[in-house]
């Protein structure tokens, strides 16, 4: 059983971490949870079997997805109610008292809910990083002038594979499909991405616990672990989920090691083969880091003109960092790092300079 001060830091972390992030919602629901926690209540009831690491299990955002997913079933009347205040008005003009009672009751009343989501991780799939992955791919295209053939290890439900389906205001810079019911418009600063055109041949994608963007239940599942306070992101993930299930993007159940590598074997000319992924690379193993590192190395040894290899990925270069935009195309093998931003994509700074056909760096593009 993990120790109760390791349960209190855990909540206590994510509290800050949800404040840094934008939503004072999630952070003052957990505050009271993580206070119920201190006092013995229902919430520490529920959890004194629970085993394992509470910051890596990321049990505190496992209990805010399950209330969020009661609201949006509309099984509880007065957690509806509280939940459509956090979207208008973050839910400020409900007292501490009065939301403590709406979570603790429904927590105790639907208890056999709340163990179910405790007993596996959030699912994500943050749509507003396919921004800073379009700014990469961008570059990819500036340089090759060929299609891309995209795989994306970690992809969860497949949503940032139809990233080219999307529109997009990079800077001054628009590009994407124009009218697309997703819309992306982080805030920008820095240079511009080239103007280049994105086409994809083939898309692919892998995850440990692939969800199903045609299924309601995954839905459900993705929608719970936006926080309400930001609907924005809620309204762009249910038009990315249309988007997934219009395109039949399918995941497959596959760890990222064997996926990049039966991947890297079927590599066929005519496209740009894309490695892609999005704050996930920490939570593997290291020997599979390296692994994968090593292969898509050894890979891009052999990468031509007419078959040529790109390594894509937002991730932090330390996990206490803002995460960074990096690119390493072969043939060549320089790494660039193209951007920093902010985890969900809100915010980009682009640091790079362009690309041309020749693979060489040219001026700041503003």
């Amino acid at each position: 059983m993990v120790a109760h001060n390791d349960v209190l830091a855990a909540f206590r972390h994510q509290v800050d971490w949800c404040e840094q992030l934008g939503s004072a919602f999630t952070a003052r629901l957990l505050r009271i949870l993580a206070d119920d926690i201190e006092a013995g209540g229902p919430v520490a009831a529920l959890i004194s079997g629970f085993d394992e690491e509470p910051v890596a299990a990321a049990l505190a955002l496992r209990f805010a997805g399950a209330f969020h997913a009661r609201a949006l079933e509309e099984a509880d009347a007065r957690l509806v109610a509280l939940y459509d205040k956090a979207a208008t008005d973050g839910g400020v003009h409900v007292g501490d008292m009065e939301m403590r009672s709406i979570l603790l009751d429904d927590l105790v009343g639907a208890s056999e809910h709340y163990q179910t989501y405790l007993k596996s991780a959030p699912q994500t799939n943050e749509i507003g990083r396919s921004a800073v992955l379009m700014a990469g791919y961008l570059m990819i295209a500036d340089r090759f002038s060929l299609p891309l053939d995209i795989a994306e290890i970690g992809a969860s439900a497949g949503l940032n594979l139809g990233f080219d389906q999307f529109s997009y205001r990079l800077g001054v810079l628009e590009t994407g499909t124009s009218g697309s019911s997703v819309r992306l418009a982080p805030v920008w600063a820095g240079g511009t991405p080239p103007s280049a055109c994105v086409s994809v041949r083939h898309r692919r994608g892998c995850d440990i616990a692939p969800m199903d963007a045609s299924d309601a239940r995954d839905r459900l599942r993705l929608q719970c672990y936006v926080w309400p306070d930001q609907p924005e992101r809620l309204a762009r993930l249910r038009g990315a989920l249309q988007i997934a299930r219009e395109l039949a993007i399918r995941v497959e159940r596959m760890s990222a090691d064997v996926f990049v590598e039966d991947v890297l074997s079927q590599r066929q000319p005519g496209a740009v083969q894309v490695i892609a992924h999005t704050i996930m690379w920490q939570y593997m193993p290291e020997p599979m880091r390296g692994h994968i590192a090593r292969m898509i190395e050894v890979a891009g040894a052999s990468a031509s003109e007419e078959a040529p290899l790109a390594w894509l990925r937002f991730e932090p270069l330390d996990v206490k960092d803002v995460p960074t935009l990096s690119l390493t195309m072969w043939p060549g093998g320089d790494r660039q790092d193209l951007a920093q931003a902010h985890p969900h994509g809100r915010e980009v700074n682009w640091v790079a300079r362009s690309t041309g056909p020749s693979g060489k760096l040219g001026r700041d593009v503003s």
